[in-house]
């Protein structure tokens, strides 16, 4: 048995902005894509997985940050939904202990630079965040890998070409 634990994708993954898959057929790295102008708001659940409890802090709070709250599988406790924003700065913290069979909600807020969407005819991907996970006083860093992928393209949402290019995300 390792001293040393990791942290995973929960059971739940949203991001009820921008443009989910919707695809009859969905293609399995794409969680949604968002315009240049469009705010990116997400949410997934981080779980451990070890017998213990796993402190696990982001290495990037400005864009991945938890819920205060963590819960168990029997508490019926329903996360802040994505579509009204993010949460307010106050509810949410850089670091969270989650405790065995818990789940910690990670949001997910502009994880990409201004400039990082690499010109109009480009889209960038997030896929994973840096973390820092600290299991019975040892600490190493890490990454917590999203299910898919949240795309952010170089084109507004109000142009023709950004219009076609979410037409054409099923016609593949």
């Amino acid at each position: 048995m390792s001293a040393s634990a990791g942290v995973r994708s929960g059971s739940f993954q949203t991001g009820s902005t921008g443009h989910p898959d919707e695809c009859a057929f969905p293609d399995d790295d794409f969680w949604a894509l968002f315009a240049r102008d469009e705010e990116v708001v997400a949410m997934l659940t981080v779980r451990g997985d070890p017998r213990w409890s796993v402190e696990v802090t982001s290495l990037r709070p400005e864009a991945f940050r938890f819920d205060r709250r963590v819960v168990g599988p029997d508490d019926g406790f329903t996360f802040h939904d994505p579509s009204d924003g993010p949460p307010p700065e106050v509810e949410t913290t850089d670091r969270v202990v989650i405790p065995p069979g818990s789940e910690a909600a990670l949001w997910i807020v502009s994880p990409l630079d201004d400039d990082a969407t690499g010109g109009a005819d480009a889209r960038v991907g997030v896929d994973q965040a840096p973390m820092r996970v600290r299991s019975l006083g040892i600490a190493r860093d890490s990454t917590i890998d999203f299910d898919r992928t949240l795309w952010v393209s170089g084109l507004d949402s109000d142009s023709a070409e950004f219009r076609s290019q979410l037409e054409g995300l099923c016609a593949r």
